[in-house]
């Protein structure tokens, strides 16, 4: 494999990897609260708020570190 499109691979499984983790906790903080839409309306604020909504961004978080994982192994295998 070319040592230009391995470092490639790496940089996309770290990538992918702090996008997941962001994806993954920043909705169960506070900062989460702060923010355009939660003041723009009462429909949007409901939705922000909704534990299921939260979990469904947590989700996503889940599956972009899965794609890190994934990525990182299939990268030191030499696929």
């Amino acid at each position: 494999m070319n040592r230009r499109y391995r470092v490639l691979r790496y940089c996309f499984a770290l990538f992918t990897l702090e996008v997941g983790l962001f994806l993954l906790v920043f909705p169960w903080t506070d900062t989460w609260l702060f923010n355009y839409f939660e003041d723009s309306s009462d429909l949007l604020r409901s939705l922000w708020l909704d534990p299921y909504f939260r979990g469904g961004i947590s989700g996503l978080g889940v599956v972009n570190v899965y794609l890190a994982i994934a990525e990182l192994l299939k990268t030191l295998r030499g696929e």
